[in-house]
C-alpha cells in the first residue's frame, strides 16, 4: 500500500496549507544532523495525526518482525479512537458505523482514486479483525481470573516424598505447564518431540505466552523451577491428633452460609455476563471476517462497491456512535446494540438457475448510543422495505436499528428499485453471491430454504467417493423444506447421488430414507419418496435397481397397509418377473419376505404364494437361497396365521414331490430295476423347503394341543434343553425366534411332552395331520426314490431326522417308528417272493432313511442296540434271498459318515464274517469296501484287515472273490506300511496260486479291481499289476 499514491493525499495537503501553523511546520529550519529512527518517525506521525500512515507503517514493521512498542501501544488502546458528544467531527471525514477502532476513518469513499478503495478497506477491516481477536483473548483471560477467584485454594498435604497437591488441574495451569514443557524441549534440541507435543495440543499457541492468560505472569523455565524447589521444601514435623470441643452458634453458621451463597451467586452472574460479552464479540468478529472475504471476492468478480445511504430525518440527522468501555473490564459492562455495531457493505439478490430473484436491498446505517436506556426508538416510519423472492415487499425490522425517511422523497418504487439495481448490480449468473446476500435477512427457518437451493449445485462438484457425506444434509433438508418441488428435487438427488452405489453406500442411503420415513409419516412418504423408487425401477445400472429393491423392503413398515398390498407389491412383482440380473432378483426376494411380514390384506395370499413359487423356481442359486431362508419363512408365518400351513403350503410341496416320483413308483412296481431317472435338483429343492417348514409345523401342533388350557397352571419355569431342537439353517427358522418367548416355548414343550408320553391321549387335528398325512406320504415318496442319487438319499435322511428331533422322542417312538416297522417287517411266508420281485421296502430308500434318519436320532444305548440288530436282520435277509444290496449299501454309506457309528457297523459285519452261510459271508466281504474310506488306520489294521484275510482264505470261492474289491479299496486309500504289506501278500497269493488260474470270475474281478486302483498304488506294485494283466490276457 505504501508504494502507490495516497488516495486522499490532495485533501490533506490542501488542508495543511490552509492552516498557518502547518505552513510554519513546512518551513525548513536548520537543525543538527542526527540519525532518524523508526521510533521518531512513528512519534512524528502520531503527533501530527497521520493515523493511516502510522497504521501502514505499523503493519509493515510487524510483518518484517520489527514491531515498535509505541505504535503497538497506540493502536492497541481503543481509547485513542473514541469520541464524545462534544467532539466536533471532521467536516470532511464523517464517521462510519464502526465505533471501536480505526474503521471510523473511512477515507476510501472520498478518494478520487477508485481503484484502491477496496484494498484500503480490506486493510482496515483486517486490522479490526486482529483487534477483535485480541479482545476475545483479553476477555477470556478475564473470565479465567474470575473463575480462579471462585475456586478455593488447593490444599497442600505433607507426604513422605515432599509437597503434593490435589489431582484437579485447572485449564490455565494446564496451558502454562504445556508452554513450559514445550519451551524446555526446544531449548534442549528435542525438536521432534516438541513438534509432536505441539500437534497434540493444537488448541494452544506455544509462540505466545498471552495465550495462557493475559493477566498471568510468566514463570521461570523448568530448570529454574526445579533448582528452586529445594528452597520451598518444608521439613517433616511430628504431629499428634488431639481432640477439642468447639461450639458454633447455629445463627452464625447460617449467616456464613447465606454470605457464601450470595457470593457464589454474584460470581456466577459475573461469569454469565462475561460469557455473553465474549459471545457478542465473537459474533462481531465473524461478521468482520465475512466482510473481508466479500471484499476480497468483489474485485475478482468485477462487482462495483458502491453504497447508497438512506437519508435520515432532520431531527435525527446527527448520528450518535456507540461506545464500549474496555478499560474498566472488571465492572459489569453494558453492551448496547453490539450486534448492530457493523455496517454491511451491500445486500443484493440475483436470479439463480432455479428461481427468479430480482431486486436489491437498501444499504442501512446503524444508529446507536452508549446506553441502552437512551437508545433510539423507532416507529413504523423507520422500517426498511425488502423485496422478497416473489417480487413483493415486506417489512423487516430485526435486532438492528434502521433509519429510513425515503417516504419524504417523491420517488416511484419502480424507479427506486431500478436505481438500486444500477447502483449495485450483481450478475444474474452469479448465484453464489446472490445466496450470500440473502443470509443477512434470513432467519433460522430460511436455512433449510437456502440449503434446498444450494445443494443441487454442491452435489455435482463433490467427489464421487465422498458424496455419501452429503446424505444427512440432503435428508434433513428434504424433511424440513416447505416447498414440495424442492423436496422432490432433493429426493431425486438422493437417489441419483452416486452413479453406481456399492453395498455400504446403498445402506447409508436406505438409512437416510428410513429416517425420512420416521419423520414425515406415511402420507408424505407415499407421495414423495415412492415415486423416486418407481422412476428407477428400470434403470440401466444394476446398483440403482438394487437400491430400489432394497428401499421397497426397508420402507414397507412405514407405509399404509393398502400401499403395501398394492403399489409396493406391484413394484416388487414387476422386478421379480422382468429383471435379468440375479443380484437384483435376490434383493427383490428379500424385500418380498420383509413386505409379506407386514401385509394385512388376506386376499393377497394367493399372489404371495405365486411369487414364492416363482422365486423357488429361479435358476440362480442366490435367488433360491434368499427364497428359502427369507421369503419362505415369512410366508410360512402368514400361512400359519391364516390356518393354511398344513392343508395348502405343505400339501402343495408334498403333492409336487409325489408328482415327481409318481412315474418312478409305477415303474418300480412292475420291474426290479431300482435306479430309475429322477429330477435330482428339483427334488432336493422341495426337500429343503420341507426342512425349512418343519419348525412352523411343530409350532402349529404345539400351540393347538389340549394341554394349552393348563398352561397358566405351570408354576415353575421349565428350562429347555439346549439340544432339544436341531440347529436351524437360518435365524428365521429358529423356533425360539419364531415363537418369540423362551419361557413360553419351554412351558409349551414341557406340557406337550408330558401329554403325548401317556399311554393313551386324545389327539387333535394338527397332530393327526402329521401322523396320518405327512409321515405316510413321505414314506411313499422314499419308496419311490431311486438309490443311485446319494444326495437325494441324504436329504431324505436329514428331513426325517429333523422331524424326529423337532417333535421329540416320545412322538418318534410312538408315532413314526411304527409306520416304518410296518414296511420293513414282512411275514416269513411272503418274504422270499416279495424280496425277489423287489416289491419290498428292504430294497428301497426306506432302509437308509429308517436307519440314518430315525434310529440314530437320539443316540441312546437302547436305540444303538436296536439299530445293530436291524442291520443284521437286513443283511441276513437280503443275503438269503439273493436280493439287491443297494438299500443296505446306502444305509452303510449314510451311517458311515458319522465316526460314532463305525464300531457298530464293524460289529454287524463281523457277525456276517463268522456266519455259517457262505451267502452272508460273501455279502459281508463286499460291504467292507464301503467303510474303508472313512475309518481310521487303527480300525483298519485291527478290525478290517483280519476280517478280510479270514474271508480271503474261506473255503468257498465266491466268498474269496467278494473280498477282492475291499482289498483293492485298502490299496487305494491306506498308506500304513504294515497294512499294505499284508494286503500285497494276500493279492500275491491270488496271483500265484495255480488253483485260481481256471477261475474265470476270480480273474475278471482281479483285473477290474487292479484297473481301478492301479493309478493310486505304489510304482512297484503297479508294475506287478501290469505283468499280471499281460499274463492273464
Amino acid at each position: 500500500m505504501a508504494d502507490g499514491p495516497n488516495p486522499f493525499e490532495d485533501d490533506l495537503i490542501e488542508n495543511e496549507f490552509e492552516s498557518p501553523e502547518k505552513e510554519k511546520f513546512l518551513k525548513t529550519e536548520p537543525r543538527e544532523s542526527t540519525d532518524v529512527t523508526w521510533d521518531s518517525i512513528a512519534s512524528k506521525l502520531l503527533k501530527d495525526n497521520y493515523i493511516l500512515t502510522a497504521l501502514e507503517l505499523h503493519t509493515e514493521l510487524v510483518e518484517t518482525g520489527r514491531e515498535l512498542p509505541r505504535l503497538r501501544d497506540y493502536f492497541s488502546n481503543p481509547g485513542n479512537f473514541e469520541r464524545t458528544k462534544d467532539d466536533s467531527p471532521s467536516p470532511t471525514l464523517p464517521r462510519t458505523s464502526s465505533v471501536q477502532t480505526f474503521d471510523s476513518l473511512d477515507f476510501a469513499r472520498y478518494s478520487d482514486d477508485g481503484e484502491r478503495q477496496v484494498d484500503e478497506r480490506v486493510a482496515v477491516l483486517e486490522f479490526e479483525l486482529r483487534k477483535a481477536h485480541e479482545t476475545v483473548r483479553s476477555l477470556r483471560a478475564t473470565l479465567t481470573m474470575e473463575a480462579e477467584k471462585e475456586m478455593t485454594t488447593p490444599e497442600f498435604t505433607d507426604t513422605s516424598q515432599g509437597m503434593a497437591t490435589d489431582d484437579v488441574m485447572r485449564p490455565m495451569e494446564s496451558r502454562a505447564l504445556n508452554f513450559l514443557v514445550n519451551e524446555y524441549l526446544l531449548l534442549n534440541n528435542y525438536k521432534l518431540t516438541s513438534v509432536t507435543f505441539s500437534e497434540e495440543n493444537e488448541q494452544q499457541d506455544f509462540e505466545d505466552w498471552d495465550d495462557v492468560g493475559l493477566n498471568v505472569a510468566r514463570p521461570p523455565d523448568l530448570l529454574s523451577l526445579f533448582r528452586d524447589f529445594g528452597n520451598h521444601v518444608m521439613p517433616v514435623k511430628e504431629t499428634h491428633n488431639v481432640s477439642c470441643e468447639t461450639d458454633i452458634i447455629d445463627e452464625q453458621l447460617e449467616e456464613m452460609e447465606m454470605d457464601w451463597m450470595d457470593t457464589k451467586k454474584q460470581l456466577e452472574d459475573r461469569i454469565s455476563d462475561l460469557e455473553d460479552e465474549i459471545q457478542l464479540y465473537m459474533q462481531e468478529r465473524d461478521v468482520l471476517s465475512e466482510q473481508v472475504k466479500i471484499l476480497q471476492i468483489g474485485p475478482n468478480r468485477n462487482i462495483p462497491n458502491h453504497s447508497t445511504p438512506i437519508a435520515v430525518k432532520q431531527d435525527r440527522s446527527e448520528s450518535v456512535t456507540s461506545s464500549i468501555s474496555f478499560s474498566n473490564i472488571s465492572e459489569t459492562a453494558t453492551i448496547t446494540d453490539s450486534e448492530a455495531s457493523y455496517q454491511p457493505i451491500t445486500d443484493s439478490e440475483a436470479t439463480s438457475p432455479q428461481s427468479d430473484v430480482n431486486g436489491a436491498d437498501e444499504d442501512i446505517t446503524i444508529v446507536t448510543n452508549g446506553n441502552m436506556d437512551d437508545s433510539l426508538r423507532l416507529d413504523d416510519d423507520f422500517k426498511t422495505d425488502v423485496v422478497d423472492e416473489a417480487g413483493g415487499g415486506h417489512s423487516v425490522l430485526e435486532d438492528r436499528t434502521v433509519v429510513d425517511n425515503s417516504h419524504n422523497r417523491k420517488m416511484a418504487a419502480t424507479f427506486r428499485q431500478a436505481l438500486q439495481e444500477v447502483a449495485f448490480h450483481v450478475s444474474h449468473d452469479n448465484r453464489i453471491a446472490a445466496e450470500v446476500s440473502k443470509i443477512g435477512h434470513s432467519g433460522g427457518e430460511s436455512v433449510v430454504t437456502m440449503l434446498g437451493r444450494c445443494l443441487p449445485h454442491i452435489v455435482p462438484n463433490v467427489l464421487l467417493a465422498k458424496r455419501e457425506e452429503l446424505i444427512p444434509l440432503i435428508i434433513c433438508t428434504a424433511m424440513l423444506h416447505s416447498d414440495s418441488k424442492e423436496r422432490d428435487q432433493l429426493l431425486n438427488i438422493l437417489f441419483n447421488l452416486i452413479k453406481k452405489p456399492d453395498e455400504d453406500q446403498r445402506q447409508m442411503i436406505l438409512t437416510g430414507c428410513i429416517a425420512f420415513a420416521e419423520h414425515v409419516g406415511p402420507t408424505r412418504l407415499e407421495a414423495e419418496l415412492l415415486p423416486q423408487c418407481w422412476e428407477q425401477i428400470n434403470h440401466k445400472y444394476v446398483e440403482r435397481r438394487l437400491l430400489v429393491a432394497e428401499a421397497c423392503g426397508a420402507l414397507s413398515s412405514y407405509l399404509p397397509s393398502e400401499i403395501r398390498s398394492s403399489l409396493l407389491l406391484s413394484m416388487l412383482t414387476q422386478m421379480l418377473h422382468e429383471d435379468k440380473d440375479e443380484d437384483v432378483r435376490e434383493s427383490v426376494v428379500r424385500s418380498l419376505g420383509l413386505l409379506i411380514g407386514f401385509i394385512c390384506d388376506n386376499d393377497k395370499y394367493s399372489q404371495g404364494f405365486e411369487l414364492l413359487h416363482k422365486a423357488l423356481k429361479d435358476g440362480s442359486e442366490k435367488v433360491l437361497s434368499a427364497a428359502l431362508h427369507v421369503l419362505l419363512p415369512s410366508f410360512a408365518t402368514w400361512s400359519y396365521e391364516l390356518g393354511k400351513l398344513e392343508h395348502h403350503l405343505l400339501h402343495t410341496i408334498l403333492r409336487e414331490l409325489e408328482d415327481i416320483v409318481k412315474g418312478i413308483i409305477a415303474a418300480q412296481r412292475s420291474s426290479t430295476y431300482t435306479n430309475l431317472p429322477l429330477d435330482e435338483h428339483r427334488f432336493l429343492l422341495l426337500l429343503s423347503q420341507l426342512q425349512e417348514l418343519v419348525p412352523f409345523l411343530f409350532l402349529s401342533v404345539l400351540e393347538t394341543g389340549p394341554y394349552c388350557d393348563s398352561l397358566a397352571s405351570v408354576e415353575h419355569y421349565q428350562e429347555l434343553d439346549v439340544c432339544r431342537f436341531p440347529d436351524a439353517s437360518c435365524r428365521l427358522s429358529d423356533i425360539s425366534i419364531i415363537i418369540g418367548d423362551d419361557r413360553h416355548l419351554s412351558n409349551l414343550v414341557y406340557l406337550y411332552e408330558e401329554y403325548i408320553s401317556q399311554e393313551w391321549f386324545e389327539s387333535w387335528d394338527q397332530l393327526n395331520w402329521v401322523v396320518n398325512n405327512l409321515i405316510p406320504r413321505l414314506l411313499e415318496i422314499s419308496e419311490g426314490v431311486g438309490l443311485s442319487f446319494n444326495k437325494v438319499v441324504g436329504a431324505l435322511c436329514k428331513l426325517i431326522q429333523r422331524i424326529c428331533k423337532t417333535f421329540g422322542q416320545s412322538f418318534t417312538q410312538n408315532k413314526i417308528k411304527p409306520k416304518f416297522e410296518e414296511l420293513v417287517n414282512l411275514p416269513d411266508n411272503a418274504l422270499d417272493h416279495q424280496v425277489n420281485l423287489g416289491h419290498t421296502a428292504l430294497t428301497t430308500c426306506i432302509i437308509p432313511v429308517y436307519s440314518a434318519g430315525v434310529l440314530t436320532c437320539f443316540n441312546t444305548e437302547k436305540e444303538r442296540e436296536y439299530l445293530g440288530q436291524f442291520l443284521k436282520n437286513v443283511l441276513f435277509t437280503l443275503s438269503f434271498c439273493r436280493a439287491p444290496l443297494d438299500g443296505l449299501k446306502a444305509a452303510f454309506v449314510e451311517l458311515g459318515s458319522n465316526p460314532n457309528n463305525h464300531e457298530l457297523l464293524l460289529v454287524v459285519l463281523w457277525e456276517g464274517v463268522v456266519h455259517t452261510s457262505p451267502l452272508v459271508r460273501a455279502t459281508a466281504a463286499s460291504m467292507f469296501e464301503l467303510l474303508i474310506k472313512g475309518i481310521d488306520d487303527t480300525l483298519i489294521s485291527t478290525r478290517v484287515v483280519p476280517a478280510l484275510v479270514t474271508l480271503a482264505n474261506d473255503p468257498e470261492i465266491p466268498v474269496r472273490i467278494s473280498t477282492i474289491p475291499s482289498v483293492g479299496a485298502i490299496l487305494e486309500n491306506i498308506t500304513n506300511r504294515r497294512v499294505l504289506d499284508r494286503v500285497y501278500m494276500q493279492l500275491q497269493t491270488f496271483f500265484d496260486d495255480p488253483m485260481y488260474r481256471d477261475q474265470h470270475d476270480m480273474q475278471v474281478e482281479l483285473i477290474r479291481t487292479l484297473a481301478r486302483v492301479g493309478a493310486n498304488t505304489e510304482p512297484k506294485f503297479r508294475e506287478e499289476c501290469k505283468y499280471y494283466c499281460l499274463i492273464t490276457s
